[in-house]
């Protein structure tokens, strides 16, 4: 049985955020989403230690947030990516080799 990889430094955990909330912009999943769900998304466990990290990407500007009241709930932060991430990524392309048996056949590209 292959052992997860949970050790990741904090730079590579806020390129997979992004990524993360990359995909589902693009795929029309969720634009906003909370701590929880990102961690669940990435397999972690949603702790303050992972707060502090989307804190930091708050800090930083690669990341939004707001405070959102709900009915029979604490108020809620949700997350979403900064307009500058979106901007870049509507412009580049996205390119996938297929393999056969190890052995390239093909190239498929991918417009946002």
């Amino acid at each position: 049985m292959v052992k997860v990889v949970r050790a990741y430094k904090r730079s590579v955990r806020k390129q997979q955020i992004i990524k993360q909330l990359k995909v589902w912009h693009q795929n029309g999943y969720a634009k906003e989403v909370t701590s929880y769900r990102i961690a669940k998304a990435l397999g972690l466990r949603p702790a303050q230690t992972f707060r502090d990290i989307l804190n930091e990407m708050v800090a930083d500007g690669d990341l939004e947030c707001f405070d959102s009241e709900q009915s029979g709930r604490f108020t809620t932060r949700f997350y979403l990516l900064a307009s500058s991430h979106l901007i870049t990524e509507k412009f580049s392309h996205r390119h996938i080799s297929v393999k056969s048996r190890g052995v390239a056949v093909g190239q498929l590209e991918m417009f946002s």
